[in-house]
């Protein structure tokens, strides 16, 4: 049975997170980076790099680059965007792959998280990111809040881009958050997607990081590292540092 986001990570999604570009990765990252101990020349790994915009921002810093990624069409954009910066892109399962005591740092960012159904499967893309590190390198982990999303919630959006229809529906329970994507274009049929992260609060997070040798150095609510604040901090952003 093929998961979600096989189905969704292809070309219609770059079409709906469009507005997720190279001046957002800036926003996203630039703010975090004095906490992270990264030098130039270091070996970093971009766990579900996507298309790579955060892939390219940092390797303008100085650093060689490795993505990961599942979705074949995502890494096509990201290796077209990328030509001659050091970074290289690799198609593999985040919960797999062929990493052990080599990189110096690992981010995985904008909630590529939660996507499993089972507790243990979410767990394994810690487990890698750990395996992947050097001792005492550092793990850059961004997830969302969910006690913020519960009160914040968007339950409908309609946006329209040339000529295409994109309608959004979100709903949230004690499990899971989802959102429900219909594109339309003229003279077309619909196109219907899902989209389902698995709900973790700040004490699960924390267990799964300390059971595999991560010590939470800090911890952010937002990616201008301003302190978390359990209703009001959109994000729970963990800076980790392998044992």
């Amino acid at each position: 049975m093929t998961e979600w986001f096989e189905r969704s990570f292809q070309e219609d999604y770059l079409k709906i997170y469009a507005h997720r570009d190279e001046q957002k990765a800036i926003q996203e990252l630039e703010q975090l980076l004095p906490f992270l101990n990264m030098r130039k020349g270091q070996q970093v790994l971009d766990l579900c790099c996507g298309q790579g915009r955060h892939s390219r921002w940092l390797a303008h810093q100085g650093v060689r680059v490795i993505g990961v990624d599942l979705s074949a069409v995502l890494l096509q954009e990201a290796i077209r965007n990328s030509l001659n910066l050091p970074v290289l892109y690799m198609r593999a399962d985040a919960r797999q792959i062929p990493f052990e005591n080599e990189m110096d740092l690992v981010v995985n960012l904008f909630t590529s998280f939660g996507y499993f159904e089972e507790d243990e499967e979410n767990e394994k893309v810690i487990q890698q990111a750990s395996r992947a590190l050097k001792p005492e390198g550092m793990f850059l982990f961004d997830y969302l809040n969910p006690l913020y999303v519960k009160e914040n919630i968007e339950p409908f959006t309609e946006t329209k881009l040339d000529g295409m229809e994109i309608l959004q529906y979100r709903t949230i329970n004690e499990s899971y958050v989802k959102k429900r994507i219909v594109i339309q274009e003229p003279g077309e049929s619909q196109r219907h997607y899902e989209e389902r992260v698995k709900l973790y609060n700040q004490e699960d997070l924390t267990q799964m990081l300390e059971r595999n040798d991560f010590k939470v150095i800090h911890q952010f609510g937002n990616y201008d590292a301003s302190d978390y604040q359990t209703h009001t901090s959109p994000r729970m952003i963990f800076i980790c540092q392998k044992q």
